[in-house]
């Protein structure tokens, strides 16, 4: 080494949208083909790989392996987006094995140093910053060698996020400050917002116990009665149920499982909400997860195939109890074939999306492709999940129709069939804790 504090690399963070300044996998519990999810090498002189040896929170932590001698601007990045008057409180965890390079903090500008003494223990470099503009900024750590740097050297990052805002705007993308007071299930996501939040509830409902696609039909047939409208002992079909009415039709739990049909009452299947086919197939555990997979009309079922949920501007058919299948509306900002429930189920069927969005983080990045209509729906990352159209169109069917006790009861029926629980039929709040209004 010529010097000390010869610069070594760059390590940036952040996440699109202002005055959200939410980190994108800063806790780095989402990986995909052996690098992040949502940050980008730019050059050689840092490689980057999951570990879970060495961890501040979660289940994971990023190796920053520092392997180059001389000067270079190796960058690993996102980009912040910030709000004029907002204040941020950016921090992150360092965790130094030799002591070799110093970690220095980077907000729209260098910042503080660790202490590369410190070795074997997490250290946390943290600023305050109040944006002056409307604007976007790098913020993350770059690396600096010091007296015996040997030419490569390992540091551990993680959980890189902001921790609030002053300015009237909360450091997440819900509601502020995260919730408190929650059971004993969810004691781990106390407090946390945002994607740090949804990856704290995946770490929470990820190990649940996978059950035949056989024993779905003893699910139904057990739990997924009709008390809640005739209260008839019937099976309860989102696709043929009438909320406000009597039904056209019934069926009688296990006599009137779906065999072949040739039209509406004919018999009822298990219809995956979230398609099959956008996840790959009968893949485990997603083909059988309860959570998401709903009792329906064989025939409805089948009209609906894997169209997306929408909601219809002109339908080609509508079921006897009025959902309807046919082109999006205008204003829906996609323009195909959509299926739309009756309005009773809509705030259901977007918590199952809720669900399925965080149980299946650490996978479904890599859905987008599988199918044309999944495409239309999925944006190929792990923290949103949701093409925009779709996310917004989720959040006002989470608003529009609220969490009922028939929803309530199948949470804790589903828990006793498969071992996990949907968190935001538990605590309808995560939703905007996540992704906002």
């Amino acid at each position: 080494m010529k010097r000390a504090l010869t610069l070594l690399g760059l390590l940036t963070f952040g996440v699109q949208g202002a005055a959200v300044a939410q980190v994108s996998n800063g806790d780095f519990e989402s990986w995909s083909n052996g690098s992040p999810d949502h940050w980008t090498t730019i050059d050689s002189g840092i490689s980057v790989d999951v570990t879970s040896s060495q961890v501040y929170s979660g289940s994971s932590a990023a190796a920053i392996t520092v392997n180059t001698g001389t000067q270079s601007s190796t960058d690993f990045r996102q980009t912040v987006g910030v709000t004029d008057g907002e204040t941020y409180e950016f921090s992150v965890w360092v965790y130094h094995t030799e002591g070799g390079v110093a970690a220095r903090l980077y907000v729209d500008g260098y910042l503080e140093y660790s202490t590369p003494a410190t070795t074997g223990q997490w250290q946390q470099l943290s600023y305050s910053y109040t944006a002056a503009s409307t604007t976007s900024i790098e913020v993350g750590l770059r690396f600096y060698d010091q007296p015996g740097f040997d030419g490569s050297e390992v540091v551990y990052v993680d959980r890189f996020e902001p921790t609030g805002s002053e300015g009237g705007s909360s450091g997440g993308t819900g509601s502020g400050g995260g919730l408190s007071d929650l059971s004993s299930y969810y004691q781990t996501a106390e407090g946390l917002t945002g994607y740090t939040l949804k990856t704290a509830l995946y770490n929470i409902i990820k190990d649940h116990s996978a059950q035949s696609y056989s024993d779905l039909w003893t699910f139904y047939s057990t739990y997924e009665r009709d008390d809640s409208y005739e209260n008839d002992g019937s099976i309860l079909d989102i696709y043929s149920e009438n909320p406000s009415g009597t039904d056209s039709y019934t069926f009688t739990p296990g006599n009137d499982q779906c065999g072949s049909y040739s039209g509406e009452g004919d018999c009822y299947n298990r219809e995956h909400s979230f398609p099959r086919s956008w996840f790959g197939g009968a893949v485990a555990p997603m083909n059988t997860d309860v959570h998401h997979v709903f009792p329906t009309d064989g025939y409805v079922n089948g009209r609906r195939s894997s169209y997306p949920y929408g909601e219809v501007g002109s339908a080609t058919y509508t079921s006897d109890n009025g959902s309807k299948l046919g082109s999006a509306a205008s204003g829906l900002s996609y323009s195909g074939t959509v299926f739309e429930p009756v309005d009773a189920f809509k705030g259901d069927i977007a918590r199952a999306y809720f669900y399925m969005a965080t149980r299946y983080q650490n996978v479904i990045s890599g859905w987008e492709s599988n199918n044309t209509y999944g495409d239309a729906v999925l944006n190929g990352s792990s923290d949103q999940v949701f093409e925009e159209w779709f996310l917004a169109m989720l959040l006002q069917w989470h608003q529009d129709d609220p969490v009922s006790q028939k929803e309530l009861d199948r949470n804790e029926d589903a828990y006793s069939f498969q071992g996990n629980r949907n968190p935001f039929v538990d605590y309808p709040e995560f939703v905007t804790e996540i992704w906002g209004q």
